[in-house]
């Protein structure tokens, strides 16, 4: 494991993926031109990390499941009674 650390928040990520996958906290993300772990970006946008890999696994990309202003919705907010 290997410790980052955000601010004044230590993070610990986990060991880099062997394969590819959808979403891994040390996976290697730039947005406006720095690059981090993804856990260290949730971190630093104030986001729960089961918040990230949610959006990642609804199919949002890193830079939308990294949004902190994300819109929120849910299950049923399109359902309509009639």
């Amino acid at each position: 494991m290997q410790l980052v650390t955000v601010g004044n928040t230590a993070i610990s990520l986990p060991r880099m993926p062997i394969r590819t996958t959808v979403c891994a906290g040390a996976t290697l993300i730039t947005l406006d031109g720095e690059t981090m772990p993804a856990m260290a970006w949730a971190a630093k946008r104030g986001l729960n990390w089961s918040t990230v890999k949610m959006r990642r696994m609804r199919g949002n990309n890193w830079q939308q499941a990294l949004e902190p202003k994300l819109r929120k919705t849910t299950f049923m907010s399109c359902w309509r009674m009639g």
